[in-house]
């Protein structure tokens, strides 16, 4: 089973290597990483993938392959040391205090110095105002999850988990009897039977914040006919289940939406105004009306009227207005 950790490091060293010496070949990169051809061309694409909202095409980090050298760019947000806001620098500060830190060494120096620079920069009448009001959930580290998911796949023992459902965007617990994990999509999924759906069902590891094994109830016994890779095939939206969906772009973002959807399935329509309409299939109406959140202004649900019901919706939330009717 694959572990997503050494891909993680892997694409976090690459920017850095390749910015200090102003451009790399592709074979030097290849020795250096210790990666097959199609390996470093997946990674590279992965950075360009890294961005900063409102995802507008100079807001992403560009990679440029000229014959065998390879060149990256940052977004205009990293053309100068950053100059965190108040909340930016709170909420920095609260993820920072919910790493696990070692006593001593190193790392614990640099912890050290950088909640002390936040602090100077918050001031204290800041912190005080918000002490035991505001809080995280802590996640394990992920070389402890995937330890305790092996433990129980190999022992046939039930897990708990406390996972997040990007479709009501809570926390729930699960229990659950973990079959197999593997990649699909770049992500490791868990494969397992979940209790309180009573079916199998697959869970994106980045997505558990805990896990835990369960003492009580005896072993359980994995199904003869269950096939991990088949399993893993199936993660994805079915046919029949995909839909339909139209979102309109505002012009101003015309050429960041062409370089987005242009080569895929997706069908591009020009506006006489010189918005785009982009119809598309989805796998879920959360996933359409995500994407129109994350536009804001720029973009149009269109179409599937529930869908434009469901962001209505999670507008009114956002804004802690009553639904109507």
């Amino acid at each position: 089973m694959s572990n997503p950790v050494p891909r993680l490091r892997r694409l976090l060293s690459i920017i850095p290597l390749i910015r200090r010496r102003g451009g790399v070949s592709l074979e030097e990169l290849q020795k250096r990483l210790g990666v097959s051809k199609r390996e470093l061309q997946g990674d590279l694409d992965a950075i360009m993938l890294c961005g900063v909202p409102p995802y507008l095409p100079n807001d992403y980090i560009s990679v440029f392959i000229d014959g065998d050298r390879v060149t990256v760019d940052y977004a205009d947000h990293f053309a100068r040391p950053a100059s965190l806001t108040l909340q930016e620098a709170l909420a920095l500060r609260l993820a920072l205090t919910r790493l696990p830190v070692p006593d001593e060494g190193e790392l614990f120096e640099a912890h050290v110095e950088l909640l002390d620079s936040l602090d100077k920069l918050i001031g204290g009448e800041n912190l005080s105002s918000l002490e035991g009001r505001i809080d995280a959930p802590k996640f394990q580290p992920i070389e402890e999850r995937l330890r305790i998911i092996d433990d129980a796949v190999r022992d046939r023992r039930r897990v708990e988990i406390d996972y997040y459902s990007p479709s009501s965007e809570r926390v729930g617990k699960r229990t659950i009897r973990p079959y197999g994990r593997g990649d699909r999509f770049g992500n490791q999924y868990l494969v397992a039977y979940c209790e309180r759906a009573g079916a199998l069902r697959s869970f994106r590891i980045d997505r558990i914040a805990d896990i835990a094994p369960l003492a009580e109830g005896p072993s359980f016994e994995r199904p003869e006919d269950f096939d991990l890779q088949r399993a893993l095939d199936d993660i994805g939206p079915k046919r029949g289940e995909v839909k339909p969906v139209r979102l309109r772009f505002h012009k101003d973002i015309a050429d960041h939406v062409r370089a987005r959807f242009g080569g895929t399935s997706a069908r591009i329509e020009p506006t006489p105004g010189g918005d785009l309409v982009v119809e598309l299939h989805a796998g879920s109406l959360p996933w359409a009306v995500s994407q129109a959140l994350l536009y804001g202004e720029l973009v149009e649900l269109l179409e599937p009227e529930e869908g434009r019901r469901q962001l209505a919706s999670r507008l009114r939330q956002l804004l802690d207005e009553p639904e109507e009717g």
